[in-house]
């Protein structure tokens, strides 16, 4: 069947106790005999509730017999619903609460073939369950509104389409009925069957209304002379607008509304001009209409300035004073609910009310209204008692019970004894925040750091943390499990510097430390975790950790002061509503969202360096940090959730930042993190200023073995310069570091420097024992051919009398050598190449030890093979 055909078909609709009272006397028979549901069945029907009571009876099959033995029923609450199949009942959450005049289809089946019940809820599956059931011979009686005929739990509400079948409908026909696709009557209990009413009043309405959402159009609540800006307030309060007729049409529409109400022959159309004049603006939504488009009566606006607000009148518009009282109609969305916050009440129907636009009163969900006394005054009653909660406390009879107001209260509330007492009256979502005039704005607009709410109240009350009266700021948090209470740290390094002369580190960070306490709770907790920033005051009333910085020369500690930040952070998004709290709070648990505190430091720390290796040496500087506040037994370090970062340059003057970690110790009494900074000594100062020179100077030293072997002076000089040099800049580099007991890489290059040239100096010594400078004795000439070395001369020496030798024969005053042993001659020529290859082979060995040993593991090779160093 097609849904326009359907949906235009009249279907009969009961209504049980319109107004809300509980009675037990309203009901309904299924007329006829007696029904018997002997074997698998399907019962459907459509309820729409107006008030929720603890208990809502809707529908009851009860054993002829014995009423109480094994009942067929359907039971309502506000946040489930309870079935029972004839001694099988069970409870049913719902994935959300119910809302009043909202229609609603259910469904429950049995089927006794496939062992099963099944559960529908606006042609959803609710649940599926395997359950046993046995054939039921009994006949039964079928009644309606009614449960053992308490008034307590009588229905407030709709009912239609009451069908049973004696068979397992399918989840598509189901679905089809919930969607008022189909409507085919069951063939146990048929809805178009007579039903025997008390009390009961029963209409025909087309199959769409019953299948139409929550929000059904529009309501109008008449308002009776207001101010215009009065009027604007109250019905921006109600979430509604005030219209402005287009044409004669609508004007006369609107004026329908008041038509015989001798007190309101004015009313109020939406529109002023009072911003600006001229200028025709909507107050409700701030838009401007030109004059041209507007249905003024004729000669109208006529008032200048001093009339900025329009009424209606049945030729027209026409401008008049804003300041006159005139009645208004204030159209608003149906279905809208409504919550009274600043009450406790154990269950949540009794927070939620219905608007009912005439007269202008609010139905609560649950036992509670609120509605205008005979003295005008408005009051918060207990329908069911027949109590007065509180009234309204109002300086004007124009005073609404619309946003956040004082009452005075006549009963007990949430403890207190009666007296003031701020409650809020909202038709805001839970999405949104109630602004003291009752206008609503996004949550999250809420305590931003920003006016969003005309009345500039969304700033106010933003305290985050909820003490318990037995809170000690003296005592640490103690973890459900009772082990030691985890915190994190994150140790955020901005500067570092460091002075190798006296081995400090001093260092630029944040520290953040982060815990949990699971004795607090929060309020409206952000996701941008700088607007959860705790006042000073509640900081003042917090426990905080005290760490101690260990390696400093006067033992330094945290502090939490005007410097500090302490946030909560949002990690979970779990959270409940308090609607004991007038100021709309969500209450968000502390032993999921942890507390944050970060403050700048800037320390210095003393550093233990190993200088073995400078200027290729790899330093690690160390920052001991120990909790002081308790023994590990109670805190400790969480070693999984911190760690340290460095956000500075990562090239220093003298060093690089290499790796940086933090390592954790909870073993100790007291626990202690170790925050690690790596530095690799940048050697290029070393090698222009240290290294370059002194080989310079050594590769000199070593040239003067080439000088001629006559000119004595020119190579002692020149090597002895040398030696000098290296000399001053041995004393330069070690007044410049530390004084150590070891020597240094550095200082073993310098001294190999000086030890070289020392033996320089002294093969230069041999070699000129070997050249004769006597007249007597010897005689010096220079042959013009090339020597062993380019530019250096042959020198040959003769002997001025004798047998023409300047020694005596070898051969005549020694043995034979042996034919396997080359021929010496330690002459001239054999001082030189020794003294130049000696020196060469010394210089080759001495680096190849002493570079190879540096490549092992130094700051030589570090910034060859690791990347973490960035220019």
């Amino acid at each position: 069947m097609a849904v326009s055909q359907t949906g235009n078909r009249l279907v009969g609709v009961m209504t049980f106790n319109g107004d809300g009272v509980q009675r037990g006397s309203t009901y309904a028979v299924y007329s006829g005999d007696a029904v018997r549901l002997l074997g698998s069945y399907t019962l459907c029907l459509r309820f729409n509730v107006w008030v929720f009571r603890l208990l809502t009876a809707v529908l009851y099959l009860l054993s002829t017999d014995d009423p109480d033995e094994d009942p067929i029923s359907f039971e309502v609450y506000f946040e489930k619903i309870r079935t029972k199949y004839g001694g099988y009942g069970r409870f049913y959450p719902l994935p959300a609460n119910l809302a009043t005049n909202k229609w609603y289809h259910y469904c429950q089946v049995r089927d006794m073939a496939g062992g099963e019940g099944r559960v529908y809820l606006s042609g959803e599956l609710l649940v599926r369950e395997s359950v046993s059931f046995s054939p039921d011979p009994k006949p039964r009686n079928v009644i309606m509104g009614q449960e053992e005929f308490k008034a307590p739990y009588s229905l407030s509400g709709k009912v239609s389409q009451v069908n049973a079948w004696s068979r397992v409908l399918s989840d598509d026909e189901i679905a089809r009925l919930a969607r008022c696709e189909d409507d085919f009557e069951g063939d146990v209990i048929a809805w178009s069957r007579e039903w025997l009413l008390h009390e009961v009043d029963g209409e025909e309405v087309p199959l769409r209304r019953l299948c139409g959402s929550v929000v059904d159009g529009i309501v109008t609540v008449p308002l009776r002379l207001l101010r215009f800006p009065d009027a604007v307030h109250v019905c921006r309060g109600l979430g509604g607008a005030i219209a402005l007729p287009a044409d004669n049409s609508q004007l006369l529409e609107e004026i329908k509304y008041f038509q015989g109400v001798e007190e309101c022959d004015r009313q109020w159309a939406g529109l002023t001009d009072e911003e600006e004049e001229g200028v025709w603006r909507d107050p409700f939504t701030g838009a401007a209409h030109n004059t041209s488009e507007l249905f003024f009566r004729d000669n109208n606006p006529d008032g200048d300035k001093y009339q900025n607000c329009l009424r209606l009148h049945v030729k027209g518009l026409e401008d008049t004073s804003c300041e006159q009282h005139s009645c208004s109609a204030c159209h608003t969305h149906a279905g809208i609910t409504w919550t009274l916050r600043g009450i406790c009440e154990e269950e949540q129907r009794m927070y939620y009310f219905d608007l009912v636009p005439e007269p202008l009163a609010f139905r609560g969900y649950g036992e509670y209204a609120v509605s205008q006394a005979g003295g005008g005054s408005w009051t918060w009653l207990n329908t069911v008692t027949n109590t007065t909660m509180a009234t309204l406390q109002h300086e004007t009879d124009s005073a609404f019970p619309i946003g956040r107001l004082s009452w005075i209260t006549e009963e007990e509330v949430c403890g207190d004894p009666p007296g003031h007492r701020v409650l809020t009256l909202s038709p805001c979502t839970l999405d949104e925040f109630t602004c003291t005039s009752g206008f609503c704005i996004p949550f999250t607009s809420r305590c931003d750091l920003k006016f969003d709410c005309e009345d500039k109240t969304d700033e106010s009350f933003c305290d985050i943390i909820n003490y318990p009266a037995d809170y000690k700021s003296s005592l640490p948090p103690r973890p459900v499990s009772d082990l030691s209470l985890p915190i994190s740290i994150n140790v955020s390094m901005d500067t570092i510097n460091i002075d190798t002369t006296t081995m400090l580190l001093s260092v630029s960070y944040n520290l953040r430390m982060t815990w949990h306490d699971n004795r607090l709770t929060y309020n409206n907790l952000k996701q941008l975790t700088r607007l959860n920033t705790i006042s000073q005051e509640q900081v003042a009333l917090l426990w905080r950790p005290t760490v101690g910085f260990i390696n400093t020369n006067d033992i330094q500690h945290t502090e939490v002061d005007a410097d500090s930040v302490t946030t909560i952070v949002r990690h979970h998004n779990h959270y409940r509503l308090d609607f004991s709290n007038p100021y709309e709070v969500r209450i968000f648990q502390g032993d999921t969202n942890p507390v944050s505190t970060t403050r700048k430091y800037s320390t210095v720390f003393t550093c233990f360096f190993d200088l073995v290796l400078y200027p290729f040496d790899i330093q690690n500087c160390y920052m001991h940090l120990q909790v002081l506040s308790a023994s590990s037994e109670y805190l400790i370090f969480n070693a999984s959730d911190s760690f340290v970062e460095y956000l500075g340059p990562r090239l220093l003057v003298e060093y690089g930042i290499g790796a940086i970690d933090v390592h954790v110790n909870n073993h100790s009494q007291y626990s202690v993190s170790k925050v690690r900074v790596e530095l690799v000594r940048r050697y290029g100062y070393a090698m222009l200023n240290i290294y370059i020179p002194s080989l310079t100077l050594l590769i000199i030293s070593f040239v003067t073995l080439f000088f001629r072997p006559s000119i004595f002076e020119v190579r002692v000089m020149t090597a002895l310069t040398s030696l000098l040099v290296l000399a001053t800049l041995f004393t330069q580099v070690s007044t410049s570091l530390p004084k150590t007991s070891y020597f240094k890489m550095v200082d073993i290059w310098l001294l190999f420097c000086i030890i070289v040239i020392f033996f320089i100096i002294i093969f230069h010594t041999i070699i000129d024992l070997q050249v004769d400078y006597g007249e007597h004795s010897t005689k010096m000439s220079v042959s013009s051919k090339p020597a062993f070395f380019p530019g250096v001369q042959e020198i040959r020496v003769r002997p001025s009398s004798g047998s023409g030798k300047l020694f005596p024969d070898a051969a005549a005053t020694t043995s034979p050598r042996p034919w396997w042993l080359p021929e010496i001659k330690f002459d001239l020529d054999f001082y030189i190449k020794t003294s130049r290859i000696t020196m060469s082979i010394i210089f080759v060995l001495f680096n190849v030890a002493y570079w190879g040993t540096l490549a092992m593991d130094s700051g030589l090779v570090y910034y060859f093979y690791n990347t973490r160093l960035e220019n």
